[in-house]
C-alpha cells in the first residue's frame, strides 16, 4: 500500500544517564534543521549522551548526514558520546558510500550485514513512489507523555491517510498538541480525518489540542458548524477548537476577575 504524504517523527526518551532518541521517516534538506534542533536539545539535556535509533529512517541525504557528524563532534567536545543504536538499510548505504561509518559509533555494528536499499527514495511519502502525492508533511515529536504534531501543506482526499500512522507509539501519552501554523489547506475529507483522530485519542484518554489555525482551515470549521448546528452545546468541530475555547474562557474569566478591582466613580461629597 502506498503511503500518502511524508512523515517525520522524533521521539525523545530521557533516561538518568543517557537519552534515547528514535527517528522515523525522511530526513532531507527541508527537515534537517528541525532534526538538528531536536537532537541538539536532547544532547544538551542528557547527562552522558545519546543513543539514536535510525531503523525507521526511509530516506537520508547529505543534510541528515551532516547533522549526525556535527552532533557527534558536539558530543565529543562536551565529554559525551553519540551512539547509533540501530540503522535502516538506507542509512547503512549512506554511511558506506560516504566513507563515514568509521567516524560514527554504531552499537555492535548492528547493521553490518544489512542489504543496501534500492535506488530512489523509499518508505513513507516517497516522491518516487507511484501515486504518492506531494504537498503534505507531518512532523511528529514526542517528549515523555506529550506528542507534538506539525502538519504542513494540504490535508485532503489524497493525503488524509497520513493521519493513520499517528496512532503508533502513543502508549503512555497524555497530551497531543497539534500546531496548525503550516497547514495551508483543509478539505472535508481531511477534516473528517482530524475529527476521527481526536475521537480515537479521546477513547484512549488522551487530550488533543490544536492551535495556530490558518484562515482557510478555520473558515472550513466555521462552515461545517454553520451547516450542522449542534443539537446540544457541542459543535461538530468542538474537539478541534478546545484550545481556542480554553483561551476564550480564560480571557473571559480574567476580564471578570479584573472588574471588581476597577475603581468605581462616585459622586463628589456635598459641600
Amino acid at each position: 500500500m502506498t503511503s500518502s504524504g511524508e512523515c517525520l517523527a522524533v521521539v525523545v526518551d530521557p533516561g538518568p544517564r543517557r537519552t534515547r532518541v528514535r527517528v522515523c521517516g525522511e530526513i532531507d534538506m527541508d527537515d534537517a534543521v528541525e532534526v538538528r534542533e531536536d537532537l541538539t536539545a536532547a544532547l544538551d539535556a542528557s547527562r552522558n549522551g545519546l543513543d539514536i535509533d535510525l531503523a525507521g529512517v526511509t530516506f537520508c541525504d547529505s543534510s541528515g548526514l551532516h547533522v549526525l557528524l556535527d552532533l557527534n563532534e558536539q558530543a565529543r567536545e562536551a565529554g559525551k558520546t553519540l551512539v547509533l543504536s540501530a540503522l535502516s538499510p538506507t542509512v547503512v548505504r549512506l554511511l558506506h558510500i560516504t566513507g563515514t561509518r568509521g567516524v560514527l559509533t554504531v552499537q555492535d555494528q548492528l547493521a553490518s550485514n544489512s542489504p543496501a536499499p534500492d535506488e530512489g527514495r523509499g518508505g513513507c511519502g516517497s516522491p518516487n513512489r507511484p501515486g504518492a502525492p506531494a504537498g503534505f508533511r507531518m512532523r511528529v515529536r514526542r517528549y515523555g507523555p506529550t506528542v507534538y504534531l506539525a502538519p504542513a501543506g494540504e490535508l485532503d482526499l489524497d493525503t488524509r491517510s497520513a493521519l493513520d500512522g499517528i496512532q503508533v507509539d502513543l502508549d503512555g501519552v497524555d497530551v497531543v498538541a497539534c500546531d496548525m501554523k503550516r497547514l495551508t489547506f483543509l478539505d472535508v475529507v481531511g477534516l473528517h480525518g482530524l475529527l476521527n483522530l481526536t475521537r480515537r485519542l479521546a477513547e484512549r484518554g488522551i487530550a488533543f489540542f490544536a492551535y495556530n489555525w490558518q484562515p482557510q482551515p478555520r473558515r472550513l470549521l466555521d462552515l461545517i458548524d454553520g451547516l450542522h448546528p449542534p443539537a446540544g452545546r457541542d459543535s461538530p468541530t468542538r474537539l478541534l477548537r478546545r484550545l481556542q475555547d480554553f483561551a476564550a474562557a480564560a480571557r473571559t474569566a480574567g476580564a471578570a476577575k479584573a472588574r471588581p478591582n476597577v475603581p468605581r466613580r462616585t459622586a463628589p461629597p456635598p459641600h
